[in-house]
């Protein structure tokens, strides 16, 4: 039997009709969108389809595909101001068009690290690009809110627990912390056993950042062998997020399901559905005035939650379960990774580099000739080799290794083009970080260029290129939170042992695949070590 004939001509008329809007949008994009004449691949400017294939099925290559891009196509041709396309002679590109290129069909991608500071800082309140602020399904987030205005309501209210001052005030925790730590590595130094340190840092950054924020002690420092953090769920959250960004119902169908069913799926999640379990109940706990979780522990300093739910100044529509939770784990995930990988990247250069660590050991014991002085970060930051040793961590961790594009309300020029207004416009950290006119032997640990006073070759401040807690108004939130521990990690574990690395290399902190969050290749076991010298 076939299908009857008005229903053959009705399937006939929604393919023809289909195929001609299929068409329609693919000459408008090429034709006539606002972005038309920017240089880029055709099938770039026609779907995201190619941003799928990169992102998802070869795992986060995308990034280094729109490099390849600006090298492709980032100086074919010229946008008077007029808005007339025009084609120049070679030469006279490379003097007027700088690397400029459309990598989706309504994004423009710039690689000028000259121009960071004009889009992120000059450029003032800018909205977010709400396509991809939900690629962790967490959207009412700080992080996560497109518009300016929401972001500032948002972020005003968590200013205040992020200041310097708060954070000088909770070093106390930070350095009990960092003594358990230590007293593992005494542990697998009388053993002589490897282990691995990359694990100890994240296990320390998310007991630190949970007691900070919720009271919470997950105490993973004293998992064994570390082998409990929350590096790993958040990582498989990550890896997802590329998912998500291309098919945002996919999330919404996921975790609509049964936990149990997700775990079995991926069990990495399951630690990432009891923190979300426990945050739930200590909100709600705030919400309605009640005591909270029994596994809430009476802290040195306050809540930053209990203290965000009692603000009277933040709208109560600030204040729901949902939104306070969405803040809540972003503001956890982003204080464990980026610290716990920083410290990873940092520590497996100096231990691979006896010169530095050499370096570094005779600062810290002429600055802290007691080993059991107590430390103290406004102290240590007045060191400039560690200084420098921190500044090459966090910048070859690459703390968001993903573009951030922006949206501004006005035209931007950059050069000879104009871009319109409200295209979404970005950049990418990793690729000031390895500008090799800023950062010379960009790949190289050297805490040097960082000291007397550091200039690029021009003669510009290089802490102007310093992008790794981003900048402007969207700038990261924790910054005062991760260099306190950077310091006092650094300055604890590094005057008092050395290590020698353990079947680990330079792969193994080697930025491989861009998940929002940098990771190495995807087999890595971590940076191993074996402690050999005990001060």
């Amino acid at each position: 039997m076939g299908f009857p004939a008005n229903a053959s001509n009705t399937i006939l008329a929604l393919f023809v009709t289909w195929l001609v809007y299929l068409l329609s949008l693919v000459t408008y994009r090429l034709y006539f969108h606002p972005l038309a004449r920017f240089p880029g691949p055709k099938y770039a400017a026609i779907s995201r389809w190619h941003e799928y294939y990169h992102e998802v099925v070869r795992k986060g290559q995308f990034t280094f595909v729109i490099q390849e891009y600006h090298k492709k196509y980032g100086r074919s041709g010229i946008l008077r101001s007029d808005g007339h396309h025009h084609r120049q002679p070679p030469e006279l590109c490379l003097t007027n068009l700088g690397p400029i290129v459309r990598i989706v069909p309504d994004e423009i991608h710039i690689q000028d690290s000259d121009f960071y500071d004009t889009l992120y800082t000059k450029a003032g309140r800018v909205d977010k690009y709400d396509w991809m602020a939900n690629r962790f399904n967490s959207d009412q987030s700080v992080f996560a809110a497109p518009s300016a205005n929401v972001h500032m309501i948002r972020r005003k209210a968590l200013n205040p627990f992020f200041s310097r001052q708060r954070i000088m005030d909770f070093e106390d925790v930070i350095r009990e912390k960092i003594a358990i730590l230590v007293k593992h590595i005494d542990n697998y130094y009388k053993t002589a056993r490897p282990f691995a340190l990359s694990s100890g840092f994240m296990a320390l950054a998310g007991d630190v950042i949970m007691q900070y924020c919720f009271s919470l002690n997950y105490d993973h420092l004293n998992s064994k062998d570390f082998e409990t953090t929350f590096h790993e769920p958040f990582m498989a959250v990550s890896i997802s997020g590329h998912l998500s960004l291309q098919f945002p119902v996919v999330p919404k169908i996921l975790f609509s399901l049964p936990e149990s069913w997700l775990q079995k799926t991926e069990p990495l999640f399951a630690l990432i559905f009891q923190l979300q379990s426990d945050m739930r109940k200590q909100i709600m706990a705030l919400l309605d005035g009640s005591e909270a979780s029994s596994n809430t522990e009476k802290s040195k300093s306050p809540s930053v939650f209990r203290e965000v739910i009692n603000d009277p100044e933040l709208p109560p529509s600030e204040k729901t379960l949902r939104r306070l939770q969405d803040e809540a784990q972003l503001v956890v995930a982003a204080g464990i990774t980026t610290v716990g990988w920083a410290l990873s990247v940092g520590a497996f250069h100096i231990i691979n580099e006896p010169e530095i660590y050499a370096r570094l050991r005779e600062e810290l014991d002429n600055a802290i000739p007691d080993p059991d002085q107590e430390l103290h970060w406004a102290d240590l930051e007045k060191l400039p080799y560690l200084t420098g040793c921190i500044k090459e961590a966090v910048r070859l961790s690459y703390p968001v290794s993903t573009r951030n594009p922006r949206l501004l309300s006005k035209p931007l020029v950059y050069k000879d083009w104009v871009i319109p207004p409200r295209t979404p416009v970005s950049m990418t950290m990793v690729d000031v970080n390895n500008d090799e006119d800023i950062f010379p032997e960009h790949g190289k640990f050297k805490p040097d260029r960082w000291i007397n006073p550091p200039k690029t070759k021009d003669g510009s401040a290089l802490d102007r290129f310093f992008v790794c807690f981003q900048k402007g108004t969207r700038s990261c939130l924790g910054v005062n939170l991760a260099y306190a521990e950077l310091y006092l990690t650094y300055a604890s574990v590094f005057r008092k042992y050395k290590f020698e690395l353990y079947e680990t290399d330079l792969s193994d902190v080697t930025l491989a695949h861009d998940f929002f969050l940098p990771s190495p290749k995807l087999d890595s076991k971590g940076v191993r070590v074996k402690c050999i010298e005990r001060a």
